[in-house]
C-alpha cells in the first residue's frame, strides 16, 4: 500500500492531513493484522483435518494390537537380564541327568528309611530315662518280692516245723 499516496486521496477528499496521516496508519497497521490468501496457503484446510484423522484412527487401530506400557512392565529389562546367570553360572547348576541322579538317590534312600521306625512310633518305645525308671521299679518290686519269698519261705518254715511237730507228736499215739 503507498501510504503517502493514499494519504493525498483522502487531502483530496477534504480530510485534514493529520487525520488522514492517522487513518492511513492505522490502515496499515490493521493491513498488517490482516491474513492474505497466501498466509492462509500454509494452513490446513477441512480436507487435510479429515485426511489426518482418517489417519490417526488407523494408527490407532494398528497401536492396540502392540503391547501397552503395563503389559511390557511384566518382561525382563536390560538391568534384569544383566543380573541372570552367564554361561560360568550355569555350568553349576544341575543338569537334567544330575537331576535324575539325584531322584534316584531319594528313592533309594526313602526306601532304606521306611525300615527305620518313624518319630510316631518311636513313641511306643521307651526312652533312657523311661528305663532308669523303669529299672528302680523293678529294683524296688525285686526287694519286695525278696521280702514276700523270705516272708513266704518263713511261714512255710515254721508250718514245716509245726507239721513235724505235730507228726512227732502223733507217733507217740501210735
Amino acid at each position: 500500500m503507498d501510504t503517502h499516496a493514499t494519504v493525498r486521496e483522502f487531502e483530496a477528499a477534504g480530510i485534514e492531513t493529520k487525520q488522514a496521516e492517522a487513518i492511513v496508519k492505522a490502515m496499515s497497521w490493521s493491513r498488517n493484522d490482516l491474513v492474505t490468501k497466501t498466509d492462509l496457503a500454509g494452513f490446513a484446510k477441512k480436507e487435510d483435518l479429515e485426511e489426518l484423522k482418517s489417519r490417526l484412527d488407523s494408527i490407532s487401530a494398528k497401536m492396540e494390537r502392540f503391547a501397552t506400557k503395563a503389559y511390557l512392565e511384566k518382561f525382563a529389562t536390560k538391568e534384569d537380564l544383566e543380573r541372570f546367570a552367564t554361561r560360568e553360572d550355569l555350568k553349576r547348576f544341575a543338569t537334567k541327568e544330575d537331576l535324575e541322579e539325584l531322584k534316584s538317590r531319594v528313592d533309594s534312600l526313602s526306601a532304606k528309611m521306611e525300615l527305620f521306625v518313624t518319630k510316631e512310633e518311636s513313641k511306643r518305645f521307651a526312652t533312657k530315662e523311661d528305663l532308669v525308671v523303669i529299672r528302680a521299679e523293678m529294683a524296688a518290686m525285686k526287694s519286695d518280692l525278696e521280702k514276700q519269698i523270705s516272708s513266704a519261705v518263713n511261714k512255710m518254715m515254721i508250718c514245716m516245723i509245726t507239721m513235724s511237730a505235730l507228726i512227732v507228736g502223733m507217733m507217740k499215739y501210735l
